[in-house]
């Protein structure tokens, strides 16, 4: 398992957890449908980090996408 943070743009996989401690980022993940099971696509990876969830594109920044368990 890797980061979002740490894979290529056009990764395919599945989000395993979102590891982290913060309430704010897993109440802000969840009501943008970002659940572990969710399949995610990385758009991009520079200078933020986008994936798709679904039919929704997401941009967050470092420090979310750290948090972020796909495989």
């Amino acid at each position: 398992m890797k980061t979002l943070a740490n894979i290529e743009k056009g990764f395919e996989g599945s989000i395993v957890e979102i590891k982290t401690n913060r309430d704010d980022i897993i109440r802000k993940m969840m009501a943008m449908g970002v659940f572990p099971g969710s399949s995610v696509k990385v758009i991009q990876t520079f200078p933020s980090y986008v994936f798709q969830v679904g039919y929704t594109q997401i941009a967050v920044d470092k420090e979310i996408a750290d948090t972020i368990l796909v495989k």
